[in-house]
């Protein structure tokens, strides 16, 4: 049925455009009234890339109150414009819809493995040897005034492992002290476990007295980092907010128009004071973290309601997440389904790796992890309404896991069209991607096996074969999907604390990121090379560059329920464009990296240009 107000405003426009239409041809035309018909940017001479269904290629387009009004020939395109209209002469260049990374770890006060980097006694280091750990903690604590928190971020090493309540009450008898090991577990003193609140009725590890080791995970790892750990206030939330604001714009320079993750109340909070401000060099998506290692989901659910696509298109609350999966490939935990060779003889786990909701309860406690940990969570969120998404999971076993989870929400609430999200995507074999297609899945895929030597390592532990058919992209889009490119989550360039093999600790700095990376990531997925080895994993798994940059565009605006307003360049949707300095069809694969970003535009406005 049509909508009265609808039809009204757009008779009222037709008129209005036919009015400016005659006027343009008389002697007397109202200046402000003319002016409403002229776009306020042309962009023409280019290759213009669509990525709309047919994938159609242009030569120019407009744009006008921040939406794009017209695609096409440059001689149409030229005719639009008025007096005061831009214009931008493309000279060959190629335009393309704005790259979106809806996993991007890149907020400051996100919920990360080592710790809250804002605070003052906070550090990072490595240390292989047990008393050298304990010493170099020690330094750390004795920085601290009697009572303040310490936070340590230690490389995992064996050593890292052999910490305990014990040895950090020796050390640091007068402070809240807390080692995080990873995103979900961390080893504390008794000061620092103090602040846990009794009605916690899972994830303080203890021995065979009764006693807490130091070890949490799960609920009571949640509590302390989410409620307890205090924010920063004043000139340190100030700070933050504009480290945030430049990591941002670093971002933004890559071609990024918008990205997403999961977030914290602070980071959040951050985000939202740069909104406010009119700061924000690119749109921002909300994985809310609201269940994530929360003991009492429900009770917080109930309170705060289904908030899912609450925002603008700005600043947006697109879903809700849980607890990690698993862990990284790096750290040879990946929760698998069949058993890896050459374990590390430090590991916590065995052959087939972490299940991290699992271990949220901790050993002979009697109670079932599936009821007391976010596995529980996510049921909930499903319950209430909210999208399950920006779920972590590595390993193959994870997924069966999470496709365990669907089947159950599915039983109780609707889930055609609910997208649930995973990111990482290292391994997603056929018989998951089958029952994934039926959920119309969002999988984000980033392109780690091509960087560095992660892969040699995963292939003495999985075998050549298994690393062959990791991040299978071209098994996915042929079953249906459309797999999304995660990119600057492994940037590495969060301003925070940071400590090398030969280094005890060292000051927070900024580690400058390649502003190819989107490009390069791109090219990572055409070619399947190996930036460092050379070596082409899975050549069977390539995509076309088409793929590709769907991949980052038309096809991630799905992610957060984006693709009726973003991630391609057809009239009516947001003015979100990339001109980059060479044509991404035509350049050898192997320059595609090469390719410079010469201007990036966000809402019609242009928030980077090349010097």
């Amino acid at each position: 049925m049509l909508d009265p107000g609808k039809c009204a405003v757009g008779w009222l426009s037709l008129l209005l455009l036919g009015f400016v239409g005659w006027a343009r041809g008389q002697q007397d035309v109202p200046p402000d009234l003319l002016a409403l018909s002229y776009p306020d940017m042309v962009l023409y001479n280019g290759k213009v890339l669509t990525v709309d269904e047919k994938f159609s290629i242009a030569e120019a387009l407009a744009v006008r109150d921040g939406k794009i009004l017209a695609v096409g020939t440059t001689d149409r395109i030229l005719k639009m414009a008025g007096p005061k209209t831009d214009r931008v002469d493309l000279q060959g260049s190629t335009v393309t819809p704005g790259f979106i990374d809806a996993h991007s770890g890149q907020f400051l006060g996100a919920h990360r493995a080592w710790g809250p980097d804002w605070l003052p006694n906070f550090s990072q280091m490595t240390f292989e040897k047990l008393d050298d750990g304990l010493r170099m903690i020690k330094a750390e604590v004795e920085k601290a005034r009697p009572g303040e928190w310490v936070f340590v971020n230690p490389f995992r090493t064996a050593a890292s492992y052999q910490l305990n309540r014990a040895l950090l009450d020796s050390i640091a008898p007068n402070n809240p002290l807390m080692v995080t090991l990873d995103n979900t577990t961390g080893m504390l003193n008794s000061k620092a476990i103090s602040y846990i609140p009794p009605d916690i009725t899972t994830g303080i590890y203890r021995d065979e007295k009764g006693e807490p080791t130091g070890r949490i995970s799960g609920w009571a790892y949640g509590v302390l980092t989410y409620e307890v750990i205090p924010w920063p206030e004043g000139k340190a939330f100030e700070d933050i907010v504009q480290r945030q604001k430049d990591i941002l714009q670093k971002i933004n320079r890559m071609g990024v128009t918008s990205i997403g993750y999961r977030m914290t109340g602070l980071a959040t909070t951050i985000l939202k004071t740069l909104y406010d401000r009119g700061e924000l060099p690119l749109r921002i998506r909300v994985t809310s973290e609201i269940v994530r290692l929360n003991q009492h989901a429900e009770r917080y659910l109930k309170r705060i309601g289904n908030l899912m696509g609450v925002g603008n298109e700005w600043f947006k609350i697109a879903g809700a997440t849980i607890s990690s999966f698993d862990p990284n490939p790096e750290t040879g935990g990946m929760f698998v389904r069949k058993p890896r060779k050459n374990i590390l003889p430090w590991e916590a786990w065995g052959p087939y790796g972490q299940n991290k909701l699992k271990e949220s309860v901790e050993p002979n406690s009697g109670k079932d992890w599936h009821e007391y940990s976010d596995y529980r969570n996510a049921l909930l969120l499903g319950k209430y309404g909210w999208n399950v998404t920006d779920m972590h999971i590595q390993g193959d076993a994870g997924v069966e896991l999470a496709l365990e989870i669907f089947d159950k929400i599915g039983k109780e609430t609707p889930v055609k069209g609910k997208r649930y999200g995973m990111v990482h995507g290292l391994m997603r074999p056929q018989d998951l991607v089958n029952r994934l297609a039926g959920y119309e899945s969002q999988l984000s895929m980033a392109p780690s096996l091509f960087r560095g030597e992660q892969a040699t390592q995963l292939q003495s532990w999985y075998g050549a074969d298994e690393v062959a058919g990791m991040l299978p992209v071209r098994d996915l889009i042929d079953s249906g999907l459309k797999p999304i490119l995660e990119v600057t989550n492994s940037a590495g360039f969060v301003t925070r604390a940071a400590a090398g093999p030969t280094q005890e600790t060292s000051s927070r700095r900024t580690r400058e990121p390649s502003y190819q990376l989107y490009l390069e990531s791109m090219q990572a997925f055409i070619t399947r090379k190996n930036a460092t080895t050379g070596k082409i994993w899975g050549p069977n798994q390539k995509i076309s560059r088409e793929e590709a940059l769907r991949m980052a565009t038309s096809w991630a605006s799905r992610f957060y329920f984006d693709d009726k307003i973003m991630g391609t360049v057809e009239p009516g949707k947001l003015a979100d464009l990339v001109i980059l300095g060479g044509d991404f069809l035509a350049v050898p694969e192997e320059e595609i990296s090469k390719i410079p970003v010469l201007k990036v535009i966000v809402g019609g406005r242009v928030t980077y240009e090349k010097k």
